[in-house]
């Protein structure tokens, strides 16, 4: 019925906050070690067991859980709340200044301001700088919310490549995964001081072909690559800030090198990149772009799109040229 379907949208946001809380309490880390009842995981994850009895409910109609009797099991879908899968993510996107954030999307829709700043009296970027258990949660969740990384070597040929320069690449999980393909091809991590000087343990089997350099793209990037990567930067930035990385990332490259962009590509029956083209607003006054548009914003800065290719997680990849005079 039309009125239930409804009434799901209503309450995804409950939802979404149940699985979240699943995450940050360690359930489905508890779940891995085999078929468990709600008393047994009450003790060892240390909270209420009719309350934990009641949140595993609806996590099973959820379609996160099955239940056999009174022991409850980890679905496909709900094994990939692990802590080494997209459980960080969870976790972040329940946090209380990620929802007090969305709690203001009216704000946002009204003014078109940012609502995490109205929110929080500073940007995203600056609050966490502060706050280094924040953005260390931060970051967490956004390595977990990668496991397109595992398939950007697949649809692009890093073999023949010399040096890849991953810009803004934070943990450095995506240049590890290319680093391990490519045996031959060396790599920089480009980030700003904060986040190089945490960097690194994604890169410890391929440090000894890898620098990392911290940095400013706004101001420059490093030169010298064939191979350059900004994976989901530029939806963070309004246009002219975007054209301003871009214009950095053309005058480091050579002619002749490869930009690899990725980001989520709106299109109108597309939900998931429209879901996140509305979080951007709430949280850094970026937005997600259609393929014209990001098309446009590489020929500004003097690149050639070259192909497109689809990823997980509902990424896309393009990739653009710098041509020889």
């Amino acid at each position: 019925m039309i009125e239930n379907d409804l009434l799901r949208i209503l309450t995804g946001g409950w939802v979404a906050q149940a699985t979240s809380v699943a995450a940050r309490i360690g359930l489905p880390d508890a779940l891995s070690a085999g078929p468990s009842d709600a008393a047994a995981l009450s003790r060892g994850l240390g909270v209420d067991s009719r309350a934990l009895a009641r949140l595993l409910r609806l996590l099973t109609a959820a379609g996160l859980l099955e239940e056999n009797g009174e022991a409850y099991t980890l679905t496909e879908m709900g094994a990939l709340l692990r802590r080494e899968n997209l459980g960080p993510l969870a976790a972040l996107y329940g946090s209380d200044y990620f929802m007090a954030s969305w709690a203001a999307l009216e704000h946002s829709v009204t003014t078109g301001e940012q609502a995490f700043t109205h929110v929080h009296g500073t940007p995203v970027f600056d609050y966490l700088a502060g706050r280094p258990d924040r953005s260390g949660e931060f970051h967490a969740g956004m390595a977990a919310g990668t496991l397109y990384f595992r398939r950007v070597p697949d649809v692009h040929d890093f073999t023949g490549a010399r040096a890849v320069v991953d810009v803004g690449g934070g943990t450095g999980a995506l240049l590890a995964e290319i680093l391990r393909r490519a045996p031959h091809t060396r790599g920089v991590l480009f980030d700003v001081p904060d986040v190089i000087a945490t960097a690194g343990r994604a890169l410890e089997d391929v440090a000894d072909r890898c620098h990392l350099v911290g940095g400013d793209m706004f101001a420059s990037v490093p030169d010298g690559g064939d191979t350059y990567l900004l994976s989901r930067i530029l939806h963070d930035w309004d246009d002219e800030q975007c054209a301003t990385i871009l214009g950095n990332l053309a005058k480091a490259m050579p002619p002749g090198a490869k930009l690899l962009v990725i980001e989520r590509v709106v299109s109108a029956d597309a939900l998931l990149p429209a879901a996140f083209d509305l979080h951007m607003m709430v949280m850094t006054g970026g937005r997600e772009r259609t393929l014209p548009e990001l098309h446009a914003m590489l020929i500004r800065a003097g690149l050639t799109p070259a192909s497109v290719t689809d990823l997980p997680l509902g990424m896309r990849l393009l990739t653009a040229v710098l041509e020889t005079s």
